[in-house]
């Protein structure tokens, strides 16, 4: 058995591909609805296998909603449509060049620190492959958005602009369950053969906002996409344990900055590896620094000049 029940008509299918965890999740409305059907594999495989087990069929699906664009939450999309060509696909308006366009999302999310950073070229065409089809997408969600999917199921849109610009979290108010997708990083993802990822954020004020909004939202199950299925407590914990990062990271970020007076990304990259040893250099660091150091550039206390980040002080 690979499908857990979280609330009736609600469940999760655990579909692990290579060495990352993942969960995909099924709504048994009047119209079946996956969320996140994962990369290809993991639609043609663990999808197929929990659906069975529901008593349905990758034809019986009627709306994929995709929480953001990043290829293990929308690269599955192609499967689930070579099977039902009408099937919906909703994303926030901010994703939806990614999920409609490989090649754009490549450059944007894993090109776009080059020649600071560039990934090998058999990574990209792993990513490119982890992709599967580019599908458009039919519906766009806006934050505040209720998707009735019937059966009195009902997905409360919250816009959460930090992980991705277009992502959101999905509220099941009746079932009290939260569909976070990746918003709720802690720590990053441990993976089993490779370093970890690095929480990945674009923006941080956004980052604290989205932990607010999970504090506070009253969900007693939440369903996350790489760390499993949480009850009230333990995503509590990772509530916390994201504030933590959030606030160490800033401290980090500054003193490696004010430290070198003036430092290239990848300089900086460098320079703050002995705090985090078990994560590999990356788009997900990367990203998360350059939020960083946005904010510090926006509070007057860095400025850029070309590729370098010139520390100007606290108290500019």
């Amino acid at each position: 058995m690979i499908v857990e029940t979280l609330a009736p008509g609600v469940h999760a299918i655990d579909a692990p591909f290579e060495d990352v965890p993942l969960q995909i999740y099924v709504v048994e409305g009047t119209r079946l609805t996956v969320i996140d059907p994962g990369v290809p594999e993991t639609a043609a495989g663990r999808l197929v296998e929990g659906l069975r087990e529901l008593g349905h069929r990758l034809a019986d699906v009627e709306l994929l909603v995709n929480t953001h664009g990043h290829h293990d939450h929308r690269g599955g999309n192609g499967v689930v449509a070579e099977h039902n060509p009408g099937v919906a696909i909703a994303a926030h308006p901010a994703d939806v060049a990614w999920i409609t366009d490989t090649e754009r999302y490549v450059a944007e999310e894993y090109l776009r620190f080059r020649p600071a950073w560039e990934p090998p070229a058999e990574a990209v065409d792993r990513i490119r492959r982890l992709c599967g089809a580019d599908l458009p997408v039919t519906v766009e969600l806006a934050h505040g958005d209720e998707i009735d999917l019937g059966g009195g199921h009902v997905l409360s849109v919250e816009h959460i602009p930090a992980h991705t610009d277009g992502s959101v979290a999905l509220l099941h108010r009746a079932a009290k369950v939260l569909f976070t997708g990746d918003a709720l990083q802690a720590r990053g993802t441990p993976l089993q053969r490779r370093a970890d990822f690095f929480p990945n954020y674009r923006h941080v004020e956004e980052y604290r906002r989205s932990l607010d909004f999970f504090a506070g939202c009253g969900a007693e199950i939440v369903g996350t996409a790489h760390t499993g299925v949480c009850t009230a407590h333990r995503a509590a914990q990772l509530v916390a344990e994201s504030r933590r990062f959030a606030d160490e990271y800033a401290v980090v970020i500054e003193a490696a900055l004010a430290k070198a007076g003036s430092a290239t990304v990848a300089e900086l990259s460098r320079a703050t590896r002995e705090h985090y040893p078990r994560y590999d250099d990356g788009s997900p660091l990367l990203n998360t620094m350059c939020a960083y150091l946005t904010e510090l550039c926006a509070a007057g206390a860095a400025r850029l000049d070309g590729d370098r980040l010139i520390w100007l002080g606290t108290g500019s």
